[in-house]
């Protein structure tokens, strides 16, 4: 196996960069007063939620074992990453929006928007597993921001149309 220097820059880079960004800005939440129970109890709910998240994907991979699919175990542990990882922001985002906005959210089109982005992720991550080409994940990109724009969309936008 040789040793690629991309990959170890990339992979402790990136770790360097999300602490120094995690810090900051939960430096500058403190001082603008945004560590509140409010700002906890959303990225616990958050944490849970992404748990539940992480647990479909794990019966996906699960699946696709037993359907003869080899899959490494670098591979397996990526995906449950970018899947905890990911669902936890993205639903933090959402809670984060809807219980801070004074616009009220439709939770249906909430639920609308995250199922289009976890169905999205699992299609195409099951896709570029099955044709070992990772690209293919770049594929979900559009239905994810459909997904995400989706949950965003506060009510009353449907039948006018403001400048």
């Amino acid at each position: 196996m040789e040793v690629s220097i991309g990959g170890i820059i990339g992979l402790y880079g990136g770790m360097i960069c999300g602490i120094l960004g995690w810090w900051f800005g939960r430096k500058k939440a403190r001082e603008n007063r945004g560590l509140d129970e409010l700002y906890y109890h959303i990225w616990q709910n958050a944490k849970s939620y992404s748990w539940y998240v992480t647990l479909g994907a794990i019966y996906v991979l699960f699946s696709l074992i037993m359907f003869g699919i080899e899959l490494s175990n670098a591979m397996v542990l990526v995906i449950l990453l970018l899947t905890h990882l990911g669902s936890w922001g993205i639903i933090g985002i959402v809670l984060s929006i809807s219980m801070s906005s004074t616009v009220t959210l439709q939770h249906s089109r909430v639920k609308l928007g995250i199922i289009v982005i976890v169905t999205s992720i699992i299609v195409f991550t099951i896709i570029a597993i099955m044709t070992i080409n990772w690209k293919f994940l770049l594929f979900s990109i559009p239905p994810n921001l459909i997904g995400l724009f989706t949950a965003l969309k506060p009510m009353g936008e449907d039948s006018e149309l403001t400048p």
